[in-house]
């Protein structure tokens, strides 16, 4: 493979541009050909200061057709200047200087330029909209990170702020949107108008933005400046009510919490068909549509769930991001960690019946955990040195590790003191950027602690420790060493050296030591093996912990007496697997605890007893039939009790996390003769006509269950309900259904169906695909297809942060054998991967991780289910 180096240990001097100039104000006009066309048109005028002497100017620009340019002085006096040269690789545009400009000096750079409205979901882009059987199209911006060149020539990194005056043109009867409010809108013939927006405050680029497009919209007054939520014609509006009114309460929590008024004039919020997630615009949050609507009959609770949160996160960019910024890509994880802790920090303080740090500990914390024991992690505070390289940091470490990183200190320092730390981090660097070392010190400043020497440890190395506990019965003590955990097991010395500042958080029937804690390889503490006691209490403590087998037992033992509380019990299941998975202890003794849980009753406790189990199957997904078979009657077995007791009959009383509850025991329950003729009946009646026979909550499961166990008939009656699904949730449970049927050919329909026009249009792709990867017949037809169409898939799915990355990730990392994972380096050898460099390399190392385990347990795991009567000797 070539260009395979890790991120992380990139070398080589940063490509920032020179900095000769300083951008001060641009002047921007853009006017897109929606339905004539798909290009745009645009001028710019920029304001620079001369830093420095220099005879050229040198910015950002790519896939920009540069019509015109002009350099002007401050007295209104034309600069010569020689041909534009292009840099494509380093996507830059040169212009030549035919006189020096000096220090201190101000010019104005005026260029004209076309561009492209068919990228993917990135830069200026067309989405459709279908309404009555017909297709027009609305377009919008999405700049971060490095896409803000493909719109307009520009200073494109984080630390160029400037201050934007944006100017639409577009067809009279279409909506124009911006960060900022209309300071003017005139006729200038044609059936076309011309929208001005008032002037940004200071800026990055990646969060400049703007759409054009047959919108609805409703507003709230709830909040003190007017808040708004846009959709195309083709959707209801009224599907955003919730986050619109839930918006005006995050503004106002925000405004307590960071003690900052929000800055702007107005937040808009709008609902794009094929964006693919969520961004932060300042002023003008775009969504993904499902992230934004949604319905209180027609959405499952967990697309609430993620909807809610989604925008309680980028609101908290609002502050955290966009008033102040990072100063360059290696501090990405000040953005994302960040406003991932406030969006659960703020979550609790809105409505804590949602319970998020519960669902935190069962969701980003796991992935997080999971992301930073691969060999080929990164650090959170990641070396980025070019363009190709920043996609690949929008990672489950920059999000999700750090969050739990920010989660440990603010429980050191206490929630009041790093919030007020905080407030002041912001305060200080307001319209500014920031380092990593500026938020220590805004920390060690109102703690008087230091902040930096506790933390530099966890921000710039690779990994976390495993916490081995060794009981000396005779002394009453326990010994802990720390060591680095490794999903694969590897602790070589090498990969060993550093040693992580932790709290051990002892619990113990007299409460929880939070005092003690471990900063050197080992150390003995005074606790009795012969009573209770769990390190990491609460789980806050970004390290898993490995016990005896004998310990683990009497931990179960302890969690059914109830000495445990939720968070305990996920963070014992959670790393039982993992250390069974990297070779600490077997995987029976997972099982084992796992059975222990037959009485829980607990929604997350099930949530991450579920996902263990689940990675197992899944894990074990190309072994013998009877081992498959047994470990799935495990896990109907486990959930049975309770899934009756609980049943899957949903009323409107029901709170959103009982309701998941409910479709969380449904789906886990395919195998249950009841489940089955259920989902049978529910399904029949579906097949009639009955579009209410299904709650949404248990759609997928119901259509897995269908599809499983059925063929073309089921398979095209779901495909042909897509064109008459009126909610967005339903249809993105539809299209991911697709891939449960194993038969060659519905699989081979599914995977060209991924690349259709219909579903690349809105993109979908990943979401038919990743149903296909839940299977061992589905992984194997991914590969091969993945294979024979590298070239298709990389050119239609390319483009955005990071999008055919991760489909190299989705068609890669599933894959169990060793004859697969000899495969999948054969296949890359020789390919230019330094676009996706990264993510390969986790893929790789996560199924050596799995092909080692699997050779380690085969036959403890086989053993186990025969004992246990799961599975018969064949």
């Amino acid at each position: 493979m070539t260009s395979s180096e890790p991120l992380a240990s990139a070398s080589s001097e940063r490509e920032i541009l020179p900095q000769h100039l300083k951008a001060i104000h641009y002047d921007l006009t853009v006017e897109p050909h929606l339905e004539e066309a798909t290009e745009f048109d645009g001028t710019v005028a920029i304001d620079l200061e001369v830093v420095e002497e220099t005879s050229s100017i040198t910015l950002n620009a790519i896939d920009l057709e540069i019509s015109k340019t002009e350099v002007i002085t401050e007295d209104g006096i034309p600069i010569e200047t020689f041909e534009l040269e292009f840099d494509k690789v380093r996507e830059r545009v040169i212009i030549g200087l035919k006189q020096k400009v000096t220090a201190g000096q101000k010019i104005k750079l005026e260029q004209t330029f076309k561009g492209s409205l068919l990228h993917n979901a990135a830069a200026f882009f067309r989405s459709p909209v279908v309404k009555d059987g017909k297709t027009k199209w609305m377009a919008s911006t999405q700049l971060e990170a490095t896409d803000a060149r493909r719109v307009f020539p520009c200073f494109d990194e984080p630390a160029s702020k400037a201050t934007f005056t944006v100017t639409l043109i577009a067809d009279k009867d279409l909506t124009c949107l911006s960060n900022m409010d209309v300071e003017s809108e005139q006729d200038v013939g044609k059936g076309k108008k011309k929208v001005t927006f008032n002037k940004t405050p200071p800026m990055s680029t990646y969060i400049l933005a703007f759409a054009v497009g047959d919108f609805n919209f409703i507003e709230t007054n709830n909040f003190r400046v007017p808040v708004r939520v846009y959709a195309t014609a083709d959707n209801n509006i009224e599907h955003g009510r919730f986050n619109l009114e839930h918006t005006a309460r995050i503004l106002k929590t925000f405004e307590r919490i960071f003690d900052i008024e929000y800055p702007l004039p107005k937040l808009d919020m709008i609902a794009v068909p094929s964006h693919e997630g969520a961004m932060e615009n300042w002023g003008l949050i775009i969504f993904g549509d499902s992230f934004l609507l949604v319905d209180e009959k027609e959405s499952s609770a967990e697309a609430f769930r993620q909807s809610g949160s989604t925008v309680v996160h980028e609101v908290a960019h609002q502050w955290f991001g966009n008033l102040v910024t990072m100063e360059f890509w290696d501090g990405l994880w000040l953005n994302e960690s960040f406003a991932d802790w406030a969006e659960l920090y703020a979550w609790e303080t809105l409505d804590p019946s949602w319970q998020m740090w519960l669902q935190y500990a069962v969701g980003g914390y796991q992935e997080g955990l999971v992301s930073y024991s691969n060999k080929a992690s990164h650090p959170i505070e990641v070396p980025v040195n070019k363009a190709t390289e920043i996609n690949q940091i929008f990672d489950d470490i920059s999000y999700n590790k750090g969050c739990g990183v920010i989660r440990m200190i603010s429980r050191h320092l206490g929630v009041e003191i790093f919030i007020k730390g905080v407030q002041n981090y912001l305060k200080e660097a307001a319209y500014g950027n920031a380092l990593t070392s500026d938020l220590w010190a805004a920390l060690s400043e109102v703690s008087g602690k230091d902040v930096a020497k506790m933390m530099g440890t966890w921000t710039k190395h690779i990994g976390y420790p495993v916490i081995h506990v060794t009981e000396n019965e005779s002394a009453e003590t326990i010994t802990v060493t720390q060591h680095r955990y490794l999903q694969d097991g590897s602790q070589n010395p090498e990969d060993d050296t550093v040693l992580y500042p932790l709290k051990l958080r002892i619990r113990t029937k007299h409460g929880v030591d939070d005092e003690i804690e471990l900063v050197e390889r080992s150390k003995t503490v005074k606790v009795s093996p012969a009573h209770f006691f769990k390190l990491n209490a609460d789980h806050f403590g970004f390290y898993r912990v490995l016990y005896s087998p004998k310990r683990l037992e009497i931990l179960a033992q302890n969690l059914k007496d109830n000495f445990l509380p939720h968070e305990d019990k996920i963070g014992l299941i959670s790393d039982a697997l993992a250390m069974a998975g990297s070779g600490h202890s077997k995987t029976s003794s997972v099982l084992t605890l796992l059975e222990s849980f037959v009485e829980e009753t607990n929604f997350f406790v099930w949530k991450e007893a579920l996902r263990n189990l689940r990675i197992i199957i899944q894990t074990w997904d190309f072994e013998d039939q009877s081992v498959k078979d047994g470990l799935k009657g495990f896990r109907t077995r486990l959930v049975s009790k309770f899934l009756h007791k609980q049943g899957w009959h949903f009323k409107d009383s029901d709170h959103k996390v009982e309701q998941m509850s409910k479709a969380l025991l449904f789906g886990n329950g395919g195998d249950d003769p009841k489940v089955k003729e259920a989902a049978k009946e529910m399904f029949q009646a579906f097949l009639a006509g009955d579009t209410k026979a299904i709650n949404v909550n248990i759609q997928e499961s119901v259509f897995a269950i269908a599809l499983e166990n059925g063929g073309v008939k089921e398979y095209n009656a779901i495909q042909q309900s897509l064109k008459t699904m009126s909610s967005i949730d339903s249809r993105n449970i539809s299209v991911g259904s697709l891939g449960f049927n194993s038969r060659p050919e519905l699989m081979s329909r599914t995977l060209s169906y991924s690349l259709s026009p219909e579903i690349l249009a809105i993109n979908e792709t990943d979401r038919v695909l990743e149903s296909l990867s839940k299977h061992a017949a589905g992984k194997e037809a991914l590969w091969e297809w993945f294979k024979n169409n590298y070239d298709e898939i990389n050119q239609k799915i390319g483009g955005g942060i990071g999008r055919f990355a991760r489909a190299v990730k989705l068609c890669t990392e599933n894959l169990n054998t060793r004859e697969q994972c000899e495969d999948v380096k054969k296949f890359f050898d020789g390919k230019d991967t330094e676009e996706y460099n990264v993510y390969l390399a986790q893929s790789i190392g996560m199924i050596e991780a799995k092909v080692s385990w699997v050779d380690r347990d085969r036959e403890d795991v086989k053993q186990w289910l025969e004992k246990r009567g799961y599975s018969k000797t064949s």
